[in-house]
């Protein structure tokens, strides 16, 4: 049995609350991809600066960047109403353990930036996603759009370049108007296993 590894705290830094956890967080300088431990935040990979839950019982991290997270935030692919950060998915959901991301229609179980009024959520990788990007499979910066019909009006059915998926519209894409090249933006976050959110 292998014996667990031993983290590095910072000694005289001391312990912080965060809303989204009852007990107290100590900042971790290193955790290693090998250790497979994942944000309780935004749900993916913990690699680097975490806070971690000082209770040896409790599995409960963040990554630096997501406990600086904004509470409330103004999103342009929602422009009539900010979106409140909440550390579970919304409690009058019929799905009380998991909501479903209005940009890639995944589900998500970590933080969730919700707009109560209109039942609208974002992952918190997804409220992330830059307005322009330069993918590894095309040559010019393609541009994120909040659903394929912002593109052309007259687009009916949009399918993905990388994937071949079709993607129906709502789903965010993100488009080379010189190319005529498109990939829905699942296919621009990275796995788990390389990405940190900086």
């Amino acid at each position: 049995m292998a014996t667990p590894k031993q983290r590095r705290y910072f000694p005289l830094r001391p312990c912080v609350n965060h809303f989204s956890h009852h007990h107290p967080l100590r900042p971790v300088d290193q955790i290693e991809a090998e250790e497979q431990l994942f944000c309780s935040g935004c749900g993916l990979q913990a690699i680097g600066s975490t806070f971690m839950c000082t209770k040896s019982d409790c599995d409960f991290l963040l990554h630096k960047s997501c406990f600086g997270l904004n509470l409330e935030l103004q999103h342009q692919s929602h422009p009539h109403h900010s979106l409140k950060l909440l550390p579970t998915p919304p409690h009058d959901y019929k799905a009380k353990y998991f909501f479903i991301c209005n940009a890639c229609h995944d589900y998500g179980t970590a933080f969730d930036y919700h707009c109560s009024i209109c039942r609208f959520d974002l992952h918190v990788a997804c409220a992330r996603l830059p307005k322009t990007i330069k993918h590894m499979d095309h040559q010019h910066l393609l541009t994120l759009y909040y659903s394929f019909s912002c593109i052309n009006h007259d687009i009916t059915s949009f399918f993905c370049d990388l994937c071949g998926q079709d993607v129906p519209n709502g789903l965010w894409v993100y488009y080379c108007d010189i190319c005529d090249y498109g990939i829905h933006s699942r296919c621009t976050i990275p796995d788990s296993n390389s990405h940190h959110l900086s």
